[in-house]
């Protein structure tokens, strides 16, 4: 113990103290730099912002554009990496946030300024967030001369980046979706939104292969072609869509129930009824809400038959407002003896009140 001790007061302690010596010298020095960079920055910052603000607001005229960028250029510490990163967040931010002609200068701004340039080195870095934050630029910019410098990404080894390009190519080509049919990979939900975001706003063209996209061997391209098809109201497919309710990922049984639902695919009862016994609670209601809309007397006497027998109460509330909705006056001559679906109607009508 007595020799711990002589090696804790002789070594360790010392190390120590110095060591805390250290690590407040450093967090002085590091305020001291931020404190007297903050002053630049902001400065620098308030310059930008007026400066683009006049730029795309005034009359254009390229050559005197380009003498104002040029003088503008020594006005700000234009050649270190803060400021091009400051220049560019507020081009981009304008960029999203104005709507109109005046978006039409944002690309020979960023050309003007050579910011292509800074963007292409963070495409090249090798640290992944890096790459992301360039093709967000190029996305956020739909700069489309920056395509073939996404394109090889589309098959980096990390996940992130591979989505975050795959994302910004169908950005930058919004009306070519062709291609996407040829993707190995799995859609991630996170992919699926962003894609149909893009197709929302961008007001895309349907891609003209969409009916191969149902047969693909990746049931994540499965999925996203029976969304493309619900969102252009693509009918010529019924057939083939009813019969994917036999495939076998779930999820993409599901998106075909709903399809069924919003193409109004009458046509689908008859399988809709046989699949339902093979299928989980999630399906189950789901299918009860397809056949509220498509249902006839068919799905009446399936229903109805459910109610006798001993149905999963989870499910039974579901098919009692089915059957309600597929037939209002159903209810009035059927199940007059049955207590807990009486109780179950009254709930349903009280509802739809």
């Amino acid at each position: 113990m007595e020799v711990f001790i002589h090696y804790f007061i002789r070594i360790i302690l010392p190390i120590l103290i110095i060591g805390c010596i250290l690590l407040i010298l450093v967090l002085i020095i590091n305020r001291y730099r931020y404190d007297s960079f903050r002053p630049k920055f902001h400065k620098a910052k308030d310059e930008i912002d007026i400066f683009l603000t006049n730029l795309i607001f005034s009359p254009f005229d390229e050559t005197h554009h380009h003498t104002e960028i040029e003088q503008f250029k020594k006005a700000i510490p234009f050649e270190k990496n803060w400021c091009k990163k400051l220049l560019l967040n507020e081009i981009i931010f304008l960029k999203l946030n104005l709507k109109g002609e005046v978006t039409n200068k944002f690309h020979y701004i960023y050309e003007q300024f050579d910011l292509f340039r800074y963007t292409q080195k963070l495409l090249k870095s090798r640290r992944f967030y890096l790459k992301c934050l360039g093709l967000f630029q190029l996305e956020s910019l739909d700069y489309k001369k920056g395509r073939n410098y996404i394109t090889p990404l589309l098959n980096h080894k990390n996940r992130d980046i591979k989505s975050r390009a795959f994302l910004a190519l169908i950005s930058l080509r919004p009306n070519k979706l062709e291609s996407l049919i040829d993707f190995t990979h799995d859609i991630t939900i996170a992919e699926e939104i962003n894609i149909m975001d893009i197709l929302h706003h961008k007001k895309t063209k349907m891609p003209a292969n969409l009916k191969d996209w149902i047969a693909s061997d990746n049931a994540t391209i499965v999925k996203l072609g029976i969304k493309l098809m619900i969102f252009y109201n693509y009918n010529n497919e019924n057939k083939n869509i009813v019969e994917l309710l036999k495939h076998d990922d779930k999820e993409v049984r599901h998106e075909v129930i709903l399809a069924i639902n919003s193409l109004f695919i009458v046509e689908a009862e008859t399988e809709l009824i046989k699949r339902f016994s093979h299928e989980d609670t999630e399906n189950k209601l789901e299918i009860f809400n397809t056949l509220a809309k498509i249902g006839t007397t068919e799905s009446e006497n399936f229903i109805a038959q459910l109610l006798e027998a001993r149905t999963d109460e989870g499910i039974k509330l579901d098919a009692v407002y089915c059957l309600h909705k597929i037939n209002r006056n159903y209810f009035d001559s059927h199940f007059l003896d049955n207590e807990d679906v009486q109780k179950m109607v009254e709930h349903v009508k009280a509802i739809r009140k």
